[in-house]
């Protein structure tokens, strides 16, 4: 069974992961393999490198833009205080009494309906968090969310989002890039076209998908090393 290489795609920054799109197009291009072989694959192939140029230029944009720099970094700690929280909570799988096992199944189910926020573009961010912190702090929760004593938690996240929307409302009215919301459509078609090939590499003869996966397993194998070494925190891939 053939399979796609792992890789933790959302560890990349930003740019990394323009650079990841891009070295698949290169690599497969310099393979000489031919995209006309499969129509729905150069479908998606086409409709991905369409989309190419707009992340570039949200890219640019970021470099340019000091408040496009602030803003980033404040939508990174309200992400770290959203992980905080679901941490917080984690420890209480295993609680000793009733009340904190109903408190815990309650918190987790609630958590459960923001799962991947991080991911939404930054006005969906924004506003789900205030939903969630808004839940959190109701008469409706309260008891639970003072069982597992994470209120404070709870007001972190939402001091950092007000934050984050104090900075987002001041923007410059050139930005017109939302470069979360352009990842996260890149990212969904990506592993739509990586889904299919792999899909049909196991179930076709052709050996067209088979070189075609090779080709995506390499720049993935590549990229992980990327990601792995920022999380074992050194600076170059060997």
């Amino acid at each position: 069974m053939k399979k796609l290489s792992s890789v933790g795609l959302s560890r990349l920054h930003h740019a990394e992961f323009g650079q990841f799109i891009v070295r698949f197009f290169e690599d497969f291009s310099n393979s000489g393999l031919n995209a006309q072989t499969d129509a729905d694959f150069k479908r998606m192939a086409d409709h991905i490198q369409a989309q190419i140029p707009t992340y570039n230029s949200a890219l640019d944009q970021i470099k340019a833009s000091e408040e496009s720099t602030k803003m980033a970094d404040a939508d990174a700690v309200r992400d770290a205080d959203l992980q905080a929280l679901r941490d917080a909570v984690r420890p209480y799988r295993n609680a000793k009494t009733q009340t904190e096992k109903d408190a815990y199944a309650t918190i987790k189910l609630l958590l459960n309906e923001y799962k991947n926020v991080q991911y939404a573009s930054y006005e969906e961010e924004t506003n789900r968090l205030n939903m969630l912190v808004e839940k959190l702090l109701s008469s409706e929760y309260s008891f639970h969310v003072s069982a597992l004593s994470i209120v404070k938690f709870a007001n972190h996240l939402s001091d950092s989002n007000a934050a984050f929307n104090s900075i987002f409302a001041r923007r410059s009215f050139q930005t017109t890039f939302d470069v979360k919301a352009l990842r996260k459509t890149l990212t969904h078609d990506y592993k739509q076209m990586a889904n299919y090939i792999v899909t049909l590499a196991n179930v076709k003869d052709d050996v067209f998908y088979k070189d075609v996966l090779a080709v995506m397993n390499n720049v993935r194998t590549y990229f992980s090393g990327i990601v792995l070494s920022k999380r074992n925190g050194n600076k170059k891939v060997v």
